[in-house]
């Protein structure tokens, strides 16, 4: 029966059915080695960290107008590049599908942040970033403390110590203050990245798999009821 309804699955929707198939194939793969949605969750979110954070890291030590924000600069791409290299690996071997561009607000951020310049900058470059580690962080700290999987409790005890270092050095930097409304932002952290949402398109072909299963099922269970009856 099931191999029937993955059958006509795969047939009512190619290519919903190899997607499913994949997905399917590629999370059982990942559970059998230990890894859990929030471990996978977890690796997401980093990638997302390194891909804007470096490059403005880059840019506070070459933008940034006292030399404590240079240096904070500095530290902060080359910790983040660190951790890209790490995640990346963890991710090939627990067969995670990482992110390539930063998400939409983070772009927004990157802008607002390249927009400012002199003490301006600072302040931006400083707050926003120091919001956006506060807002990773309890992510972090929750993996930390309950994954099963050994590998990837060492890499949340490496972000976990990343973290605090980088809130630390922010902070140090006289540009952080609760006055700009950033703080209150490391405590709503949300998962729902628009380019992890599903689109209509494939809430579409969602729904047309399901109902063909749905049919398939009423179908087979009342082939079996006849022949019950009939014998």
């Amino acid at each position: 029966m099931v191999a029937g309804l993955l059958a006509v699955a795969g047939a009512a929707c190619p290519v919903a059915g190899i997607a499913l198939a994949s997905q399917s194939s590629s999370q059982a793969r990942a559970e059998s080695q230990g890894i859990e949605k929030l471990d996978r969750e977890f690796l997401t979110v980093i990638r997302f960290a390194n891909l804007w954070e470096i490059p403005m890291g880059e840019l506070a030590e070459e933008r940034g107008s006292t030399q404590t924000v240079k240096d904070v600069g500095k530290v902060l791409a080359q910790d983040h590049t660190q951790l890209n290299t790490a995640v990346a690996q963890l991710a090939e071997q627990f067969d995670v599908k990482l992110p390539d561009q930063p998400t939409s607000s983070q772009k927004s951020w990157m802008a607002d942040i390249s927009s400012k310049e002199g003490v301006k900058f600072d302040q931006t470059f400083a707050d926003r970033l120091r919001a956006a580690h506060g807002t990773v962080f309890g992510l972090i700290a929750e993996v930390r403390a309950g994954t099963r999987n050994a590998t990837i409790r060492d890499f949340a005890q490496q972000a976990n110590n990343i973290v605090m270092k980088h809130m630390t050095l922010l902070e140090g930097t006289g540009d952080v203050t609760a006055d700009h409304g950033m703080f209150a932002e490391a405590s709503a952290r949300t998962t729902a990245y628009p380019e992890n949402s599903l689109g209509s398109s494939d809430l579409l072909v969602g729904g047309i798999v399901v109902l063909v299963m749905i049919a398939t099922t009423l179908v087979v269970v009342r082939t079996f009821s006849t022949r019950g009856s009939a014998e």
